[in-house]
């Protein structure tokens, strides 16, 4: 690992790292041009022996793998081992350690849902992934999933408490059918960090009450989420009552987010007011497009 790599590990500063490794308390070796690096086995020792506070510090097994993870994430931009360091500890049931894991992320993102989010979302598309292959039973499914949302929502709290309203409302919700609202908790976050006020509905909304609560909050945005991909006939039913008051209204913007089927695509292209987004990056840049 690089000084920069274990200095935004440990929440220092690089030159921290440099005094850690002169004093022999942090492990480290020269490379042949003199540049100091560490590997994941020595930053392990020394959260275990050294760092008592630091989120990391009872992670135990998990960690020398969630280390390298962060090397990769960091260094190559590569989030899979990342990924799969957290899928085995919601899988064994090390809950403990996925938590912490997790909040040591929010200690380097803390506002910022754009990078945590997608980490998120894949995860729970391994989760969902597996389950439909069997290979993981309906109760470890749904227990997986409910830790993933425990951890947006604690991020959302930490969100709001620098929460700075831009005094526009947007309404987020899942379609109907759709059980896992993990989707719809993210998209409420990038909704908060860039100052709007959400109504968030939940999952499996039916149709008339996206419409409906739009009609009451006077919303800009009424975003609708599928966490699991959608057949062309629940498309349909859902989009016709919405561009019906779309055409009536023409006051507030349509976001479709997820995994929408394609045969929303060219309705949406030929509707000025409607948007199908895939990414949470999409959905923010639409914001800011929109400000």
């Amino acid at each position: 690992m690089t000084t920069h790599t274990v200095a935004r590990i440990l929440g220092v500063h690089d030159s921290t790292v440099k005094r850690l490794s002169a004093s022999g308390k942090l492990v480290g070796y020269r490379t042949k041009g003199g540049h100091l690096r560490t590997d994941a086995e020595q930053v392990a020792a020394y959260l275990w022996q050294q760092e008592e506070g630091h989120p990391l510090h009872r992670v135990r097994e998990e960690l020398v793998g969630y280390l390298r993870g962060l090397r990769l994430h960091f260094e190559q931009n590569d989030d899979d081992l990342l990924i799969e360091v957290l899928l085995g500890c919601l899988i064994v049931g090390h809950e403990e350690a996925f938590h912490s894991m997790v909040g040591h992320l929010f200690t380097i993102y803390p506002e910022d849902v754009l990078v945590l989010g997608p980490i998120l979302l894949r995860l729970l598309r391994m989760i969902e992934t597996r389950h439909a292959k069997l290979e993981m039973s309906i109760a470890d499914e749904h227990r997986s999933a409910q830790i993933i949302r425990d951890t947006i929502v604690r991020y959302h709290f930490a969100a709001k408490a620098v929460f700075r309203p831009n005094g526009k409302e947007a309404i987020v919700g899942c379609a109907r059918a759709d059980a896992h609202d993990i989707s719809a908790l993210l998209v409420r976050s990038v909704f908060m960090l860039r100052g709007y006020t959400v109504r968030y509905l939940g999952a499996n909304v039916p149709n008339e009450e996206f419409t409906r609560e739009q009609e009451r909050w006077k919303a800009d945005f009424v975003c609708i989420c599928r966490t699991m991909p959608s057949e062309p006939g629940e498309d349909q039913q859902l989009l016709r009552s919405l561009m019906a008051s779309l055409d009536r209204k023409r006051s507030y913007r349509l976001i479709l987010g997820g995994d929408w089927s394609a045969w929303c695509e060219p309705i949406a292209h030929r509707h000025d007011k409607i948007d199908i987004v895939n990414t949470l990056k999409g959905l923010d840049d639409l914001l800011r497009a929109s400000a």
